[in-house]
């Protein structure tokens, strides 16, 4: 659909074909459309909290003939999701604490362990840390430029905890790996978030220590090209 942004189709670039696919705070159902017109997904959960955006996936999917392969579903999070057994789970749209506490509240993502496809529009060193620090693999992430830059995270249950440093976490070490597109423009817009707050405690009369470390190791990415991993 033309309606499908470019964080969207970033997400649904990482879904296998054939997958049932849980698509959580559904919308307009424009991502689970997108993913049975071009034969990426062969059925699609579209949920959602609320019964307004249930209702405006419900006529879109009715317009485009697809009620067969799409089931709208109103429920919090994960809710009830187990009784429809998608192998992946996409999350996109939401703040990083939102993520971390639908995900959190699941027993599915640990029992069933689906792949997990997430884009958080904040907190998303958070994210990545709950989801480190709980069991689950970050396998891949990519970063995308909309409106604004976005990053997908993508995880899996594996009940093995990890741990990345600081850089790792605000980067995405997937990211930092891969040396992924847009990557330079990733870590200036961190950079500058450092320098904002480094300015602020400075003239408050804090220590900047911690921040300027982080702000080191940034500038070292950026100038020379060497890898945190």
């Amino acid at each position: 659909m033309d309606k499908l942004n470019i964080r969207l189709k970033t997400a649904a670039s990482f879904i296998k074909k054939g997958s049932v696919v849980a698509d959580i705070g559904c919308d307009h159902a424009y991502l689970p459309i997108f993913l049975i017109k071009n034969n990426i997904a062969s059925r699609v959960i579209a949920a959602d909290i609320n019964e307004g955006p249930c209702e405006k996936a419900r006529e879109n999917i009715r317009k485009n003939s697809l009620s067969k392969v799409i089931k709208v579903i109103r429920t919090d999070g994960l809710k009830g999701i187990d009784e429809f057994s998608p192998d992946t789970v996409v999350i996109c749209g939401m703040g990083g604490d939102l993520i971390t506490r639908i995900v959190g509240n699941s027993p599915y993502t640990r029992e069933s362990c689906p792949m997990l496809i997430l884009q958080p529009q904040t907190k998303q060193s958070s994210l990545r840390e709950y989801l480190l620090s709980s069991g689950y693999r970050i396998i891949d992430e990519a970063i995308c430029e909309d409106d604004r830059l976005y990053e997908i995270i993508v995880a899996k249950y594996d009940g093995i905890k990890r741990e990345w440093n600081e850089v790792e976490l605000l980067l995405g070490k997937r990211n930092i790996e891969n040396k992924v597109p847009l990557f330079d423009m990733h870590i200036t817009k961190i950079l500058n978030q450092y320098m904002t707050v480094v300015n602020g405690k400075k003239k408050a009369g804090l220590d900047t220590s911690y921040e300027e470390n982080i702000i080191e190791e940034l500038e070292k990415l950026k100038n020379d090209g060497n890898r945190i991993i």
